[in-house]
């Protein structure tokens, strides 16, 4: 079974939270990610937010100046995350059963449960795409019981794949 760290992003983005969102905006597109965990320098650089594309798109339709907003006022938070060690289905349920593309990812043996990477529906799409070439290589060389019972993982498989891609949309 995949755990989350099998398939995360330890390139993690990481800037305080009196930033404005232009200057993360830039960031983002500098360094190619779609989101920018936020932390607090008053509170050691602990991670206090997420701040995602979405979150900067949403705030300038309302008519907000990207360049006086700063992060703290628009990220998302309290954060969700998973730990490292946890399969990669069950961050797929908690992104399903939130409603959010991104996850940061702890690691439960490091100090004060540090975040040390993050982990999105795209990785979840990139683990579901290996896992179902996977089964219908295995549902190809196996007898009908075995078949069927292949074709069932499948079909979560595929049901979970249908309920991440809504995410996106």
């Amino acid at each position: 079974m995949s755990s989350v760290q099998d398939y995360m992003n330890a390139r993690m983005v990481m800037r305080d939270s009196k930033a404005s969102v232009l200057e993360l905006a830039k960031v983002m597109v500098d360094w190619n990610v779609s989101s920018i965990a936020i932390a607090d320098e008053e509170q050691n650089n602990k991670v206090i937010g997420i701040l995602t594309e979405r979150d900067i798109v949403k705030s300038i339709s309302k008519g907000a100046s990207p360049d006086s907003i700063t992060a703290g006022s628009l990220m998302s938070s309290p954060i969700l995350s998973i730990r490292k060690d946890q399969p990669i289905e069950e961050a797929a349920l908690i992104m399903i059963r939130n409603k959010v593309r991104h996850l940061l990812v702890e690691d439960p043996a490091a100090h004060n449960r540090a975040i040390i990477g993050i982990i999105t529906t795209t990785d979840l799409a990139r683990y579901l795409k290996k896992r179902m070439k996977e089964t219908s290589i295995t549902a190809a060389s196996r007898e009908d019981e075995k078949e069927q019972q292949q074709q069932q993982q499948q079909s979560s498989s595929e049901l979970l794949l249908s309920e991440v891609w809504e995410l996106y949309f």
